[in-house]
């Protein structure tokens, strides 16, 4: 085998020289050994004594597999002959998906059921409202287009609704476009800016636009004012995040659902005023996408908790001759034109019941271990317990909801909502646990009070537990006045007391 006249030392300095190259390449003497050896040459030849790479770091190990979506998926399954539109949603769907099906779907109905409200265990004199902040994440190509067809089906009535009011600001703009133009049209009436409460935004959405448009939408509801959710469905999250930049309101993240939050700017096209938050979304994107919206520096402002982050794994292989059912987009068609007339105070009794107990046995637990990024994720999930169930137990008991407007829920009922628990808890544990617990690691480093030993301190320390006067000059080595006023206002403060007429005694060993 051919040496290129070098010695064994001269070659093994040079193999290692040249596996600690960067990635740019190899260097020439490695290249030249490698020829020598037979190996393989040209500019892209890699480093052969490189850290061998594991059999699965092309991607085929799952991420996922740590959460139990075989088990979730047996679940719905066996939900789906007990409840409407389910099985019309999972069809052609890998089990593994079909918990991010429920979850976007009963975002898409809960929010055609804006129109109706009800009263939570914690702070029941509030009325709550069906709100959603869901985020869809998979790999590209794992099939997120799915959630895109359920939206363009279910959230029909609100596109519909939508159009004409699209088509009257549409009409106000050519008009204030012709009037630039035309010196006819200069001299016809005033134009007058349409008040329209478009509920359907894009992530293209000016901030005053958007304000003026939630303030619009407002229904009277049994004699009652009633703002209707705004919504918004991306099919890229990365777009979202890029289009909501520049001090846009809509991702400062400081204000969320029925929360107050205003604007006072100068220029005259903005909103002044305060308003309250009412806005539901749905964004697919991938887990990089998700990492710029949400992320350790801003974990700590309430989106995290606010969000529910469901996978979608990247499961299954395309199928030539896939089911299809004329019947199903008639089906949920049906059910979206009648979830969007539901109106009035829902009764959740049974579900704030099975929320309450769910919640306390889990913070108990976190109590006990002294975990309180455990805490933070539990607090919000009763919340998406009743959401996520409550458009399809309003749809199993649809009868009975129509005529009295009563809702009597069974144990089904109630696992469906400890399902919807259990989902969003699982995930809120994958993608933020380690977030919640960086978080408030970071935060004791920060607030953690070093405790300064002063010279005073030593010379207080240093006194007998029974002193005279005079051993407090000693120690303090100080005059008798100073001395006088220093004991004097430690008896104030409880620190020492008085034995006798010039001796004292410790009450604390330690100055506070």
């Amino acid at each position: 085998m051919p040496r290129l006249g070098l010695s064994d030392v001269e070659l093994s300095s040079i193999v290692d020289s040249a596996c600690k190259e960067t990635p740019k390449g190899l260097s020439k003497a490695m290249k030249a050994v490698l020829g020598a050896l037979g190996g393989t040459q040209g500019t892209d030849t890699k480093c052969a004594c490189s850290d061998p790479q594991p059999p699965d770091s092309g991607g085929s190990e799952d991420v996922y597999a740590s959460l139990p979506l075989e088990k979730w998926a047996e679940e719905l399954q066996e939900m789906a002959a007990y409840y409407p539109c389910m099985k019309e949603l999972f069809i052609n769907v890998h089990p593994h998906k079909l918990a991010a099906v429920w979850f976007s779907s009963a975002a898409l109905f809960g929010t055609l059921m804006t129109r109706a409200w009800y009263h939570f265990w914690y702070e029941p004199e509030i009325v709550r409202r069906l709100n959603y902040c869901i985020f869809i994440i998979g790999d590209p190509g794992a099939g997120k287009n799915i959630v895109e067809k359920f939206y363009k089906k279910i959230a029909d009535p609100m596109i519909q609704a939508d159009q004409c009011l699209i088509d009257a600001v549409n009409r106000y703009k050519d008009g204030r476009t012709e009037r630039s133009t035309s010196t006819k049209a200069q001299k016809g009436e005033a134009l007058k800016r349409p008040v329209v409460g478009i509920r359907v935004h894009p992530a293209r959405t000016a901030t005053g636009e958007f304000i003026r448009h939630m303030q619009a939408a407002v229904e009277t509801i049994l004699g009652q004012p009633l703002n209707l959710h705004m919504f918004s469905f991306d099919s890229e999250l990365d777009n979202v995040t890029k289009n909501n930049k520049g001090g846009d309101w809509k991702d400062r993240e400081i204000s969320f659902h029925n929360e107050q939050d205003g604007q006072m700017y100068a220029n005259q096209e903005s909103v002044t005023g305060m308003f309250n938050v009412y806005w539901n979304f749905i964004y697919t994107g991938t887990p990089y996408a998700l990492h710029r919206k949400v992320n350790q520096r801003n974990f700590g402002t309430g989106m995290s908790t606010r969000l529910a982050v469901i996978p979608l794994p990247d499961k299954g292989t395309a199928k030539r001759h896939q089911q299809v059912d004329p019947q199903a987009n008639e089906a949920l068609t049906t059910w979206a034109y009648r979830l969007d007339k539901v109106e009035g105070e829902i009764p959740i009794e049974p579900l704030n019941d099975e929320t309450f107990d769910w919640q306390s046995a889990r913070m108990e637990i976190a109590e006990f271990n002294g975990d309180k990024a455990d805490r933070t994720l539990l607090k919000r999930i009763p919340y998406y317990g009743i959401g996520i169930s409550l458009p399809y137990i309003i749809m199993r008991h649809w009868e009975e909801w129509q005529e009295s407007h009563t809702l009597t829920m069974d144990e089904m009922d109630k696992r469906l909502c400890r399902l919807a628990m259990e989902i969003q808890y699982k995930c809120q544990q994958f993608f933020f646990g380690e977030m919640a617990f960086n978080y408030f690691a970071d935060q004791n480093k920060e607030f953690v009070q070093r405790r300064r030993t002063t010279r005073y301190d030593e010379c207080y320390r240093k006194l007998p537990e029974e002193f005279k006067t005079q051993q407090f000059m000693d120690c303090f080595g100080c005059s008798n006045a100073t001395a006088a006023r220093a004991i004097t206002r430690f008896k104030d403060d409880g620190i020492i007391e008085s034995v006798k007429y010039g001796v004292y005694k410790k009450i604390l060993m330690e100055l506070p």
